[in-house]
């Protein structure tokens, strides 16, 4: 008989504290205490015979088996998010319904959205994570928003914008990267855009440091302004949070991205006017 797996319950609280680096927001996000996360996630390391953070005095960071752990645990997540979907009564043909993935959502679409709304005010909208080629296939949606090659997003989407990659890191942390990197380097797995693409065009040396790897420019981001590196993403998702002063660019260079977002609009649900209109306010919101 196969071993059980752990209750589902400790994997979602890993993989909040995971992305938020903090028991205090995935607490928040799921509406439970604090303490019940952390016990929650010392369950799961029990069970795994690993330790998945460092508690920290300001916060945790991700151990090595927490970061080989994440992506699958995060996947799964996303995975049974869509399967969910396709069974939810009240999805109808009034709803437009958004497939873009967490990083698009969260980084940029949810300080926006309102913004559309506000002019449909008759609409009902939902937002679906897709992170992941094929999670377009696993759902019904109205617009997608890809990201990925031109080859990767597939025919009849549309570019958004031509991105452009850049290191952003806390404020904080500038002194470590305005001359020789001296601190970590925050990979987001792939991506085209790598850190070696980016020292080559640049010619900036990043040297042999120490690094850290992700599955989304969303934790990536989470990472640099919870000071544990320096990431490199695309200047598009990482706007608002230099405008605010969230994050800091230490050191100049850009360079063009192989890789953007797309947008495509779906058929067969019945929203293709609603979808249009979603699409055209976005091209103008961007």
């Amino acid at each position: 008989m196969a071993k059980s797996l752990p209750p589902l319950t400790w994997f979602r609280a890993f993989e909040c504290a995971a992305r938020h680096l903090s028991f205090t927001g995935a607490a928040r996000e799921m509406n439970i205490t604090q303490s019940a996360v952390s016990q929650q996630v010392r369950l799961l390391e029990n069970r795994l015979g690993t330790q998945m953070f460092v508690r920290k005095a300001r916060g945790i960071a991700l151990t090595e088996s927490g970061r080989r752990l994440m992506p699958y645990v995060s996947g799964a997540m996303a995975d049974l998010s869509l399967a969910t979907e396709m069974f939810d009564p009240h999805q109808g043909d009034d709803i437009l319904v958004i497939a873009c993935s967490s990083s698009f959502a969260r980084l940029w679409l949810c300080g926006h959205i309102g913004n559309f709304m506000n002019n449909q005010s008759t609409r009902d909208v939902r937002i679906v994570s897709a992170n992941w080629p094929d999670d377009y296939t696993k759902v019904d949606s109205d617009v997608q928003i890809r990201y990925g090659s031109r080859d990767l997003v597939g025919d009849g989407a549309e570019r958004l914008m031509q991105d452009t990659m850049l290191p952003v890191c806390h404020p904080d942390m500038e002194s470590l990267y305005s001359g020789a990197f001296q601190g970590p380097l925050i990979h987001t797995m792939g991506t085209a855009n790598t850190w070696g693409r980016w020292s080559s065009e640049t010619g900036v040396d990043v040297g042999a440091i120490a690094s850290l790897s992700v599955d989304s420019d969303e934790l990536a981001l989470e990472l640099a302004e919870n000071k544990q590196g320096i990431a490199l993403c695309g200047e598009f998702l990482c706007r608002d949070k230099l405008e605010s002063g969230q994050l800091s660019q230490p050191v100049p260079g850009a360079i063009v991205s192989d890789e953007n977002y797309y947008v495509a609009i779906g058929s067969g649900r019945g929203a293709e006017t609603a979808a249009q209109a979603f699409v055209t306010w976005l091209f103008e919101a961007i």
